[in-house]
């Protein structure tokens, strides 16, 4: 839910600069080795201006000597303004990007849960391939900047070395390409296995901000989304940030005076049992469709369906085991038939001291192996949060999360 607002944060501030950065190229030309005229100083000037890229400390760009890996990561977690709450560099000083592309899912290879290389300092300072940098700005593309994919047809019309592609690599490179963001080289060749220049590197991230600069490839195009929200539609979590507390709990509950339900009884007639798509797991680990049911106000029953639609439809396919909506033991927002909890056992709610996690309700949260915990910038989060929904693994005071709890609160309280 951060990268959300932080990318859209970015896209903001990178639109007002465009008109001052492209015409300026004293940044790159400031580089001794970095002449003006360059096939790439174009793309270099405005990440030199953002501070995306810097040059060694003896002033110079070197923009032919291949990238490492760690250098590339902290360019791509700089320019998509990803976040993490691990900023440890005990390992490496990448580390930090290392662990915020990897939360993003950008590491990922084919819906994989697990990442190309490891935090390693042998990992990192090996010099990246240019298949490693189409995986990971094709994630990218998708994950941080929630674009849409392209349709790709006869894709070896141009890539001329497109049929010794490794398999695991195929889809990200006819997205990069098909996106305009990866060209190849003169003889339309793209070369997998060579390491990725700084210069080339310059590029790539140039094109993944600037959309307006990238060339896309003749054999893809453009595949519309389906949009899942009726047009000028308002969620209620949404409205309820700016209503008044004598609104929503007339909206709520009838009255102004009341502030919960006390028994199913007492909420009868305002409750309503949606039917929602899902992803289920079975005996030999495969995912299959299925629906299931959770009890919510009637108020949020339909931004329920389309969250829930939204998550069924996402390529993550995240399954669920189990699900809980409206129950009346206590006086929050359960009680209201505004909060939503998923897979408890493996969401758990917790308080954490010192850096260790005691569980008040379940038994662990664990993003990176299991694939029942909701990962912080997955396709659960992000579709709660499309609608207003906050999450209870942002955390709350006291140092207690609730990894499994969604409200109609920005909270997640």
């Amino acid at each position: 839910m951060k990268i959300i607002r932080r990318t859209l944060a970015f896209t903001l501030v990178v639109a007002v600069l465009v008109p001052v950065l492209m015409p300026v190229s004293a940044q790159a030309a400031s580089f001794p080795d970095t002449p003006d005229g360059e096939w790439y100083t174009e793309y270099l000037d405005p990440l030199v201006y953002l501070g995306i890229v810097r040059g060694y400390p003896d002033g110079t760009f070197k923009p032919e000597k291949s990238l490492t890996r760690g250098e590339f990561l902290r360019m791509l977690a700089e320019s998509t303004e990803l976040i993490t709450m691990n900023n440890s560099t005990q390992i490496h000083w990448a580390q930090r990007d290392w662990q915020m592309t990897y939360e993003a899912e950008l590491l990922y290879l084919d819906n994989s849960n697990k990442p190309m290389f490891q935090c390693t300092v042998e990992a990192l300072d090996k010099e990246i391939n240019r298949y490693e940098m189409a995986v990971l700005i094709s994630n990218a593309m998708s994950k941080a900047r929630f674009e849409n994919r392209v349709k790709v047809e006869n894709p070896e019309s141009g890539i001329k070395d497109y049929a010794i592609i490794s398999s695991a690599y195929k889809d990200a490179v006819e997205q990069a390409y098909g996106k305009g963001i990866l060209t190849g080289y003169e003889d339309g060749s793209f070369q997998g296995s060579k390491t990725l220049s700084r210069a080339e590197a310059c590029v790539a991230i140039y094109r993944l901000l600037w959309s307006k600069d990238r060339k896309p490839a003749k054999f893809a195009s453009e595949v519309e989304e389906p949009n899942y929200t009726p047009s000028n539609y308002e969620s209620f979590a949404l409205k309820y940030r700016n209503m008044s507390a004598e609104a929503r709990r007339t909206a709520l509950f009838g009255s102004a005076s009341k502030t919960h339900f006390t028994s199913a009884s007492d909420a009868s007639g305002w409750m309503q049992t949606v039917t929602i798509p899902i992803w289920k797991v079975n005996s030999s680990g495969e995912k299959y469709a299925t629906e299931t049911t959770v009890t919510v106000h009637k108020l949020v029953a339909q931004e329920v369906l389309l969250i829930f639609t939204e998550i069924f439809n996402d390529s993550e396919r995240f399954p669920i085991q189990s699900i809980g909506g409206a129950r009346y033991s206590d006086a929050l927002r359960h009680s209201w038939g505004c909060a939503i909890d998923i897979n408890p056992t493996q969401n758990f709610y917790c308080r954490k001291v010192n850096g260790t996690s005691t569980a008040l309700v379940g038994t662990h949260w664990s993003p990176d192996t299991d694939q029942y915990s909701i990962k912080p910038n997955g396709s659960v989060v992000r579709a709660f949060a499309k609608y207003g929904w906050g999450w209870g693994g942002q955390g709350w005071s006291g140092g207690y999360y609730d990894y499994m709890h969604f409200s109609i609160l920005s909270t997640g309280g």
